[in-house]
């Protein structure tokens, strides 16, 4: 073989060498192939490929890119190819796929190339093509997942596919949906793949739910929550944005300092964190089920957090859903579109239910409720979950049990065995020992009664008008469904109630009311259930027919109620007022006579019905107490039918007879609509003399009860303290009781209105013509007082029945009856607050007027001011607020703008509106402004305070600048009006500083505190008596002003904390994004900055109310809140002063000069006189007064905190200054205040020494003459004990020689609790804890002073 042979073919035969245009000729056709030629190119050819790299390249030759630059080529035409491709306006969508798919194969020294080319692709996101966009988010994933700035690819992809900041897919609808959900099942199949890519994940979602929550996110949240791992704190970091939102909502609309954009920005955040979630929702339904018990799980976690949801807010709404309200509608929709969710929905609410607290079971039934009512069909297929659910219902609290059977109940329309089951649920939970079981049971029956009366409310009977013989043998069944058989089927559990204790037969009564006016044709049933009862305590032909000592037993010398017997004559008088009333009423034997039957004669002779039996037991207790009243024979009365003389029997008597007498005030009032004219003056003299006993009643009930307490005082000598009433008072329960009677009848107590309103005008015009009776008058005053009770009584239980209801007929109709009610109780309070005689006179005593007299009209104004106050509160609710207004202004007198005009209120409201509703609250408040000044004229504090309350509830409705007014308004009154009352003061004030506007509110505040200074300063109360500017700050009010002006300052401390999280957060998402300019806007810089100057701005004006407080010597309990506010507040001043420091690595900026202005006024104004301000604090304390231990046990807290808060303060400051180079600290002052003085190591060995010694030695001269000279020889030398009790010590002292300094080395004052041990011990000690406290201070200011001084 030859040589040639040998090494191979001939030249001509070998492949030629690479070129630039082959290698890209053949990346063209495949990348892969053309990647091992690039090592054979030369170095000139390889930085002339790289060159021709551009944004216009093919896909192809830019995947050639990471191999180039790992052959290491000339750093300038790489820089110039990475700058072709950033500065180029657009890239085609090829490119943009393949520059995503190339960056994480860049070699490693190219890797900080990454983030400007990652910018560059998300921010060229929206004009890529639709069809591309899943490969390129699947590409950005895998770059993530390098992991290489994952926080910046997530950021990009929630920001688009969220439609933040108009980034959005350009494609229809439908399209866009799909792309995303492709998109999503990339992020879902990563995260599984990448556990710390779904860590990555949550913290991006985290960071960007600080602005708005999209939809895409919530989406992203749901997938990672199914792995396990992350499940916490996926569904954590959506209930967190819920609950942040509805939080920021609330507190952007208490902060009056806040800036309108930022307001607004709430209101948006929060609706676009309600419609993300519920977007989630309607979106799970198409490829995305996968999501689903991830959105069960957030849904319950959302009704779990309502419960820190407070109620109240101020003004309207704006459509905010609550969190409660998003999780009931999320899971209500989930189990409207999902079958599969029903079940673990179904299973979720018998758990919680079950296990949670009542106050977190709530939700959940309100929830079942829903579910029930939306959705009654597909319930039906979970009966046997409600049926394992209804078995633990002896075992839940009274309140949930009643509100899960009323949950199910609507249920029982569709399921025969449901019912059944309730039934026998019931049946056994009425066999319990506990009473609450029983009430629970005993409202389970009365609610399943009225429920099935009411689902054939409106059915027709089909037995009325047939003419025919019953001719099946069904129709008996047909009949028992449609005539009285349930009540009769639980007659005999009704029968067990009536054998239980008082409060089950209360509840009882008031059952079987609702139950005969929902079916008025069971009326008879159930006065037949009844007549056997009543028989126990009521006696047919005895001189006195109750047997009132029945009611009551005494069991272990305590009384206790067996029967309330005034609840039972109200039930049967409410039954046989609606069986009288039903339009439907037929005898009794009508539904026999439909079948051609006649019930037994044998059975009926000479029986009369339970009807006329109870009609003529009433009357006869009628006449006896009609007879009483006519003989004045009370007494004689409660003798006869009382077999003990006891006083608690008396009592019990006392307590009984007010109900009984009511029940026929209302039985005579429901006459009065029908009767003649002289029927009717009987009637009406008949109520007058009830009306009267009643009022007599009350009294003696009260008298009674302070004689009870008084001899049980006297001879058990055991008072409760916190109540200062007797322990063990066996009527307590008695008062609980009776606490809410029998409620009227809509038309009885309309025609009592009517009738009081009659007679206080014929008593008006008797005035004129002629003197009127005493006893006249007095009638007149029981029965307005009594209508005015009724009236208020009737309109709080509205109140409370509207709240628990949802909006439906049920609701509408309460509201209707209060507009048919309003009319002639509104034009009985304008009577009776715009009376002529109180105009000029008031409520002053004269010839025909009693203190008796005046005391009872000053409490009708009261109460008919809080009618006013109720009325006002129960429209308000029913978002009708407008229709009690106009009602009350056109009920009003006519010379309601005379009397306007001559208090001069009518000029002073100046807004002109052209809104009627508006123009409507503008008249009704300058009414309520003239009876407020006449309030405070005539010294009426319970009603002043009344017509505040109005004013403020009626102002929250108006717009910011017109409520400013009445704030005006308010302050004028400050300023020019004494008040005695230090309430009355307290709300005064309250009203001014919450309806003003920032910063008036905080001014007016600082001149108040101001004039407060003056007074509380001034070290002889006797010399100045009040303030000359504002005359509500007397000697009798400012205690109670200063407690309100530091509950004013806790609040702002509340918001102020509130806006620096919201300003951190500003600043963190400003930091994070400062690569990405389109996650910062100029919006939000905007929003950032004007936030910034109004939470500097509104913390100097709480620095100007602070130091206020310094000069001032306040009490002990003040003074240690305005400590605490003082450390709580500069701890705050310290967060604000470390976020101006800008972290590591980026820019400082120099602070604003509101923040400048902030820091020198913190520093001059509040620091300075706040050592003086300890100093005076502890100067002040007596050693042998009371409770002196305790207050410094106190101060070892609070004091030290205060100190140390305000150095932590001043420490950021110095670092602040620092970096900016800007003097932030040039006013302010050296802390001189220390828990330690640095010694030499000699005299503190020697002090030890001494310190073991016994405490009664004297001090020797040599130890400490500074001390001879301060206390005098004869001061003991405890050197631990006063160690212990120096709490500021100052860290050197500028008038010694210099020569050798003092040393006493102690403990802090956490060694306080030896001083008390000490001074409990011996008396003494504490002069001399107190005497060297008050010298060593004194020391410390005097050393502070100087060190000013010197500097």
């Amino acid at each position: 073989m030859s040589a040639d042979a040998v090494d191979g073919p001939p030249s001509s035969q070998q492949p030629p060498r690479p070129t630039v245009e082959s290698v890209l000729q053949l990346a063209s056709r495949d990348p892969s192939a053309a990647v091992p030629l690039l090592p054979a190119l030369p170095p000139d050819a390889l930085a002339d490929l790289l060159c021709s790299l551009s944004a216009a390249s093919p896909p192809n030759h830019l995947s050639l890119l990471p191999a180039l630059l790992s052959l290491s080529p000339n750093p300038s035409a790489a820089s110039a190819a990475f700058s072709s491709l950033l500065n180029a306006p657009s890239w085609p969508s090829p490119t943009l796929l393949a520059v995503a798919s190339l960056l994480r194969d860049l070699p490693v020294s190219f890797r900080s190339r990454v983030p400007d080319c990652l910018s560059k692709v998300l921010s060229l996101l929206p004009g890529a093509d639709v069809q591309d966009l899943p490969a390129l988010a699947y590409q950005l994933l895998l770059l993530a997942s390098k992991p290489l700035h994952p926080r910046l690819v997530l950021s990009g992809l929630l920001r688009f596919f969220g439609g933040r900041h108009g980034a959005r897919v350009r494609a229809p609808p439908s399209i866009a949906r799909q792309v995303a959900g492709t998109v999503l099942m990339h992020v879902a199949f990563a995260v599984k793949q990448d556990p710390a890519l779904a860590r990555e994940v949550v913290a991006a979602v985290k960071a960007n739910a600080a602005g708005v929550l999209n939809g895409f996110a919530v989406a992203v949240l749901l997938s990672v929550a199914r792995v396990r791992r992350f499940n916490d704190s996926a569904v954590g970091v959506l209930r967190d944005a819920a609950t942040t939102s509805r939080r920021d909502y609330r507190m952007s609309r208490r902060c009056k300092w806040l800036p309108d954009p930022l307001k607004e920005e709430s209101v948006e955040a929060a609706h676009c964190v309600e419609k993300a979630l519920l977007k989630a929702v309607a979106e799970s339904i198409g490829g995305r089920e996968h999501v689903v018990p991830s959105i069960v799980q957030v849904g319950f976690l959302l009704l779990e957090a309502s419960n820190g949801d407070p109620g109240d807010e101020d003004g309207p709404d704006e459509g905010v859903m609550s969190t409660e309200e998003i999780g009931v509608n999320m899971l209500k929709s989930l189990f409207e579109t999902h079958e599969m969710a029903r079940t673990e929905i179904i299973e979720q609410c018998k758990f919680r239910i079950l296990s949670a607290k009542p106050q977190q079971s709530a939700p959940v039934l309100r929830l079942l409720g829903c579910l029930v009512r939306s959705h009654p069909f597909p319930m039906l297929e979970y009966v046997a979950h409600l049926k394992e659910l209804l078995d633990y219902l002896p075992f839940m609290n009274d309140k949930i049990s009643t509100g899960l059977i009323n949950c199910i109940l609507p249920l029982t329309k569709f399921s025969r065995d449901l019912k059944d089951y309730i039934i026998l649920v019931v049946r056994k939970a009425m066999f319990k020992r506990a009473d609450a079981v029983r009430i629970a049971a005993t409202n389970a029956i009365v609610e399943l009664i009225v429920t099935e009366s009411e689902y054939r409310k409106n059915e027709a009977n089909p037995f009325q008008d047939s003419s025919s013989q019953p001719s099946s043998s069904q129709q008996p069944e047909i009949h028992r469904e449609v005539g009285v058989e349930l009540f009769q089927e639980l007659s005999g559990l009704l029968r067990r109630c009536l054998s239980q204790q008082a409060r089950v037969k209360t509840v009882l009564y008031e059952g079987l009311i609702r139950i005969v006016t929902s079916d008025p044709d069971v009326a008879d049933n159930v006065l037949d259930f009844l007549w056997p009862h009543f028989l126990n305590y009521y006696i047919e032909n005895a001189e006195c027919p109750l047997k009132m000592d029945s009611c009551f037993k005494v069991e272990n010398a305590k009384v206790c109620m067996v029967e309330p017997l005034d609840c039972l004559l109200s039930c049967v008088s409410c039954i046989l007022r609606a069986q009288q009333n039903s339009k439907c009423h037929r005898p009794r034997d009508a539904y026999w006579k439909c079948f051609g039957f006649a019930p037994s004669q044998d059975n009926e002779v000479g029986r009369s019905s339970s009807r006329d039996l109870f009609m003529k037991g009433l009357s006869n207790i009628q006449k006896y107490l009609r007879k009483c009243l006519t003989e004045d024979q009370r007494g004689q009365t409660q003798e006869a039918g009382s077999a003990s003389s006891s006083l608690e029997i008396v009592q019990c008597h006392n307590v009984f007879m007010p109900g009984i007498v009511e029940v026929f005030v209302d039985f005579a009032a429901s006459k009065l609509a029908e009767a003649a004219d002289e029927p009717k003056e009987k009637l009406e003299k008949e109520i007058l003399e009830l009306v009267d006993a009643h009022s007599g009643f009350e009294r003696k009930t009260s008298k009674s009860r302070e004689k009870v307490a008084r001899r049980r005082g006297d001879s058990r000598g055991a008072t409760d303290r916190q109540t200062n009433e007797p322990k063990e008072n066996s009527n307590a329960s008695l008062l609980k009781l009776h606490e809410k009677r029998g409620e009227f009848m809509n038309s009885s107590l309309y025609e009592l209105v009517v009738m009081c309103a009659r007679q206080c005008h014929a008593d008006k015009y008797d005035k004129g013509s002629q003197r009127p009776s005493q006893s006249k008058l007095n009638q007149s005053s029981s029965l307005l007082s009594f209508v005015l009770k009724a009236c208020l009584e009737m309109f709080r239980s509205l109140t409370a029945k509207s709240s628990g209801l949802a909006i439906g007929n049920l609701r509408r109709t309460l509201y209707e009856d209060v507009k048919n009610l309003a009319q002639p109780i509104v034009k009985l309070i304008w009577w009776l607050t715009l009376d002529s005689e109180q105009k000029n006179g008031g409520f002053k005593k004269n010839t025909t007027q009693g203190k008796r007299t005046v005391e009872n009209k000053k409490d009708q104004l009261y109460l008919a001011l809080t009618c006013f106050k109720e009325l006002f509160k129960l429209s308000v609710s029913e978002d009708r607020s407008s229709d009690i207004i106009d009602l009350l202004i056109s009920s009003a007198p006519s010379n309601i703008e005379d009397m306007m005009e001559a208090d001069q209120l009518h000029d002073n409201d100046t807004t002109v509106t052209e809104n009627p509703e508006k123009r409507g609250a503008h008249v009704f408040l300058n009414i309520l402004k003239m009876l407020y000044a006449r309030a405070l004229s005539q010294s009426l504090s319970r009603e002043s305070e009344a017509v505040s309350e109005l004013i403020f509830g009626i102002s929250r409705k108006l717009h910011p600048d017109q409520r400013h007014l009445v704030g005006h308004w308010a302050a004028g009154l400050c300023r020019k009006n004494t008040v005695q009352s230090p309430t009355t003061a307290q709300e005064m004030v309250k009203l001014a500083v919450h309806l003003m506007t920032t910063p008036d509110d905080m001014i007016l505040v600082h001149e108040m505190t101001t004039e407060l200074k003056k007074l509380i300063a001034s070290g002889d109360e006797e010399s100045v008596d009040s303030s000359e500017a504002f005359l509500i700050v007397n000697c009798k009010t400012k205690n109670s002003l200063v407690a309100v002006f530091l509950h004013m300052v806790d609040s702002s401390l509340i918001e102020l904390e509130w806006g620096l999280g919201k300003l951190k957060a500003m600043l963190t998402l400003g930091y994070g994004s400062s690569n990405v300019d389109e996650d910062q806007p100029a919006d939000e810089r905007t929003q950032r900055m004007f936030l910034e100057e109004a939470l500097y701005s509104r913390s100097t004006s709480v620095v100007h109310v602070l130091s206020s407080f310094t000069h001032m010597s306040l009490k002990d309990s003040q003074a240690e809140q305005f400590l605490k506010l003082t450390a709580k507040f500069y701890k705050l001043l310290a967060r604000i002063s470390k976020s101006q420091i800008a972290p590591k690595g980026y820019k400082q900026f120099i602070p604003g000069l509101k923040f400048q202005k902030m820091a020198e006024v913190t520093c001059r104004m509040l620091t300075a006189p706040l050592y003086n301000f300890v100093f005076t604090l502890q100067e002040s304390e007596q050693p042998h007064k009371k409770g002196i231990l305790a207050k410094i046990k106190r101060e070892s807290k609070c004091i030290p905190d205060l100190i140390f808060q305000v150095e932590d303060y001043e420490k950021y400051l110095i670092q602040l200054s620092k970096l900016t180079k800007v003097n932030l600290l040039r006013h302010a002052k050296r802390s001189v205040a220390r828990d330690f003085r640095i010694q030499p190591k000699e005299k503190a060995a020697e002090e030890e020494r001494e310190g073991d010694s016994p405490p009664a030695t004297a001090a020797s001269p040599e130890s400490d003459p500074e001390e001879d000279v301060e206390e005098g020889p004869d001061v003991p030398a405890d050197e631990n004990l006063q160690a212990s009790a120096q709490h500021d010590d100052a860290v050197q002292d500028s008038e010694s020689d210099g020569e050798e300094e003092e040393v006493l080395v102690h403990r802090k004052r956490a060694n306080a609790n030896q001083v008390v041990q000490d001074s409990e011990s011996d008396g003494e000690e504490e002069e001399v804890l107190a005497r060297r406290k008050r010298g060593k201070t004194s020391q410390m200011v005097q050393d502070s002073e100087s060190d000013g001084e010197e500097e």
